[in-house]
């Protein structure tokens, strides 16, 4: 049977603006926000997984943000530092109870409009789907960005009584990009010196996986495109990642399946069209096969919480050694 032909519909990203206004706290600049939180309780009010549609980084000061980017999880502690590219599939797991960071979103737009040269701006796309994509900080570094981030706050939410903002949050939005950078080419060298065979072929399937995720879902594809062999691929993958190439194809459908199922515009049959799946039935089936929710319980539930996470975390890991023995 065709794949149903659907209208490609466009899926719904979170700027960070709306993240913050989800936070309960307000909007600041178009294409630019700052949030700075001290020793706060702060519970997190999404486990949805969606895209960024900005960069966005993150400087953990106390405590700790576990966080899934590109179905890759990584838990960031005290004194790290974390890049996310717009685009990325973000997912947020928990964080401790009492959390301090300071993060920065910005939009490419306002990067040309700062006067950030291209060629600076491009630095920022070196790691891609990286799976290494946080960085563990100086104690130096930690202190020299916790101080110009908060001056871009200050800057920011004073704006109203300064004649010349514009200029001073341009400044100052520039002095945090150059300091951005030059912590990332100083971190990104010994990350590339220590890079394998295995990572590098990990690295490339996951960039294949994200261009081909809604037409491809054969380890074979993947492997074909490496020209490698599938067993080398599945072995590599999971020696890497922990998971098998098979699974993170199948992950990285059921996340965009969840993205699409959060949007109530979509009815579960068109969730399988866009998705290409020849039916509603087989889509369903694939869904609770990975999730053990049908599409209509998960949409239900609206968003997972904490429990519900960790739930299709378990079922996930029961798939695994079930396919495996």
């Amino acid at each position: 049977m065709e794949p149903m032909k659907i209208e490609s519909q466009e899926v719904r990203n979170h700027t960070f603006s709306e993240f913050l206004n989800i936070m309960g706290q307000p909007s600041q600049l178009d294409g630019l926000q700052v949030c700075i939180v001290e020793n706060e309780q702060k519970a997190i009010p999404i486990f949805y997984p969606f895209r960024v549609d900005q960069y966005f980084f993150c400087m953990v000061t106390a405590g700790e943000l576990s966080v899934k980017l590109n179905l890759v999880n990584h838990v960031i502690h005290e004194g790290e530092f974390v890049l996310i590219e717009p685009g990325t599939i973000c997912q947020f797991i928990g964080s401790s109870e009492f959390i301090s960071n300071a993060c920065i979103s910005f939009s490419n737009d306002f990067l040309l409009k700062a006067g950030i040269y291209q060629k600076y701006i491009s630095a920022f796309n070196l790691l891609g789907p990286h799976l290494s994509t946080h960085l563990v900080l100086e104690k130096e570094e930690i202190t020299l960005l916790s101080d110009i981030f908060k001056a871009l706050y200050s800057n920011i939410v004073t704006r109203e009584r300064n004649e010349f903002f514009q200029e001073i949050i341009q400044h100052n939005f520039s002095m945090v990009i150059y300091e951005l950078m030059n912590v990332f080419y100083h971190h990104n060298q010994e990350l590339k010196s220590k890079s394998t065979r295995k990572q590098d072929i990990t690295t490339r399937f996951m960039k294949l996986l994200i261009k081909h995720y809604k037409v491809e879902r054969s380890v074979q594809f993947y492997a074909g495109q490496l020209a490698i062999t599938p067993r080398y691929l599945t072995q590599t993958v999971k020696d890497v990642a922990g998971k098998t190439a098979g699974d993170l194809i199948d992950e990285m459908v059921i996340t965009e399946a969840m993205i699409l199922l959060n949007e109530p515009a979509h009815s579960v049959g068109q969730v399988a069209g866009l998705l290409q799946f020849s039916d509603q039935f087989f889509f369903s089936k694939f869904f609770k096969n990975n999730t053990g929710l049908t599409p209509s319980e998960y949409r239900k539930s609206k968003q997972p919480t904490p429990a519900l996470v960790e739930a299709l975390s378990v079922h996930s890991q029961e798939r695994i050694l079930s396919d495996i023995t």
